[in-house]
């Protein structure tokens, strides 16, 4: 049995999500195919790809040799078709961009849905993780992009700065907080934190850094903060576009704070050891061109 493309791609699809299912869905096929085709693939190479079990699906050392040496071929593939593409100007592409949550969930599918509207054969696949992932993503080129609040530190990664986005304190609508409000008013409030690690935790640490803040829960994730606000278990520091749909709801007031102004700087990372293909280049620019307009409207601090 000669070894299919499409093999491939279900095979990386699959061993970067640890999932059938979610790869059946990435590839645009049904999660019987999928299985069909990585059993195909063991039965060719006479060795098991995955470790099979009640939890879920692990590479064996044979399956993770094969899939740091697919993602190799399979991007030459990609970046080959894309090159020959140039020649026939800007008309079919995908571009792999990598965000973290806050600007993967809230700010850039708007972004993306105007850049495909404009460029509707360009297909842009967004994955979104912490910053180390998304950061990992482009160094171990399985995309193109990322957007992360924290620029490059290692590796032959290039950032530029992207947008500002202000933090806010977030309350229940039932909770009357002091207007104007400051650092001090915040610290004595119980405190709902994101989790150890995640930047707006150290943020809201060396803010409260001076003072013996009480924090009543620390939770995984922007959502789950939201909604342990909105039922009134206490105020937290988020960023501003996160808050959106809870403000519609009625759930949430936010407040900017009078005396210190918290934000996230957000970065466009890229390598410059690949080649910038016309698909890429054009999201760039209308990357660049949003930013310049404003971004999410949230001005730069003076």
């Amino acid at each position: 049995m000669a070894v299919t493309l499409q093999q491939l791609e279900i095979f990386r699809a699959v061993a970067r999500n640890l999932s059938f299912s979610v790869a059946a869905k990435e590839v645009y096929t049904s999660q019987p195919h999928v299985s069909n085709q990585i059993r195909k693939l063991e039965e060719h190479y006479r060795v098991p790809l995955f470790i099979r079990s009640r939890p879920g699906i692990a590479l064996t050392e044979a399956g993770l040799a094969l899939y740091e040496r697919i993602n190799i071929i399979l991007s030459d593939i990609e970046e080959a078709e894309q090159v020959i593409q140039q020649f026939r100007g800007l008309q079919r592409g995908t571009v792999r961009l990598a965000a973290t949550a806050s600007a993967g969930n809230h700010v850039i599918p708007g972004i993306v849905a105007d850049f495909q509207r404009r460029h509707p054969d360009i297909v842009v696949r967004m994955q979104v993780s912490n910053t180390e992932d998304v950061l990992g993503q482009v160094d171990r080129d399985e995309a193109e992009l990322a957007i992360t609040p924290r620029p490059p530190e290692w590796g032959e990664l290039e950032s530029e700065s992207l947008y500002i986005e202000n933090l806010v304190v977030l309350f229940p609508s039932s909770m009357t907080l002091p207007d104007p409000l400051t650092v001090q008013d915040f610290a004595g409030l119980p405190q709902v934190a994101r989790e150890e690690g995640s930047l707006t935790w150290e943020i809201m640490r060396e803010l409260l850094e001076d003072h013996d803040p009480r924090v009543v829960a620390q939770l995984g994730g922007t959502t789950a903060v939201n909604e342990a606000v909105a039922a009134g278990l206490g105020v937290s520091l988020v960023p501003e576009t996160t808050a959106k749909a809870w403000l519609e709801a009625g759930s949430v007031q936010v407040r900017a704070l009078q005396d210190a102004r918290p934000v996230h700087h957000f970065f466009l990372v890229h390598s410059p050891q690949r080649y910038v293909t016309p698909a890429t280049r054009a999201l760039i620019e209308h990357l660049r061109a949003w930013a310049a307009d404003g971004g999410p409207g949230l001005k730069p601090p003076s």
